[in-house]
């Protein structure tokens, strides 16, 4: 039954119906179940049996040995599933390769560990699924870097100055609130009091910008409330 048209179609192309029905074929190869290749295909388990049996039948190849509760792939099944899978799995590379051949190479960046702990960590996944033919090195550090003695292609500074020779582009904005204990507000009598703050000690991070920004936050936020 399935050696009598071995000959015919030797030198006969697939056609469109049997290129459908090998998809369906490899799902279910895959799954070794008619039911999970049907919920695959949002087909219904007759409909894949159907189309196994006429691809079987075309192809004079018995595909599956079928048991109460199970089917398993023949010799010659095999054969045929790892070929469609391989075939099948060149054809998704040569999409990716398509879609990435001008977006390849390594790709190294610098940032302050806050922003890549909060901000850039978590988003590395996404960027490797757009573009995986891209290396990515992550550099982190405080210091300001000389693009052209470290190798590093891009760097996210947390600063509001762009600097020269160099594409700048603003990532995030935020905004800055002085905070502390309600002892202490209660102490030095700040609630509705906001010039108190000029008998407070103020803390701040000299490295917050650029390099010794000394005030420089404190300065920004006292010119937004009108202090002068």
């Amino acid at each position: 039954m399935f050696g009598s048209s071995n000959v015919i179609l030797r030198n006969k192309r697939l056609s469109s119906y049997q290129l459908a029905r090998l998809h369906t074929f490899e799902a279910t190869g895959r799954h070794l179940s008619f039911a999970l290749a049907a919920e695959e295909l949002s087909l219904t388990p007759s409909a894949i049996s159907h189309r196994i049996n006429t691809l079987e039948k075309e192809l004079g190849i018995k595909l599956f040995n079928r048991f109460h509760r199970r089917i398993e792939l023949t010799e010659e099944g095999e054969r045929i599933y790892w070929a469609l899978k391989k075939t099948l799995e060149d054809i998704n590379q040569e999409i990716l390769d398509i879609y990435n051949q001008e977006i390849s190479g390594v790709l190294t960046v610098y940032s302050r560990p806050s922003i890549a702990q909060c901000w850039l960590v978590p988003r590395i996944s996404d960027f490797t699924q757009r573009y995986p033919s891209i290396e990515l090195n992550l550099l982190t550090g405080n210091d300001d870097i000389n693009f052209r003695g470290y190798g590093i292609d891009l760097a996210i500074y947390f600063d509001d100055k762009h600097l020269k020779n160099l594409y700048c582009e603003d990532l995030i904005s935020e905004s800055i609130i002085p905070v502390c204990s309600p002892e202490y507000a209660a102490r030095h009598e700040l609630v509705g009091n906001i010039h108190h703050l000029a008998n407070c000690t103020l803390l701040h991070d000299r490295q917050a910008w650029s390099n010794n920004s000394d005030f420089d936050e404190w300065r920004a936020w006292s010119e937004c409330m009108g202090l002068g």
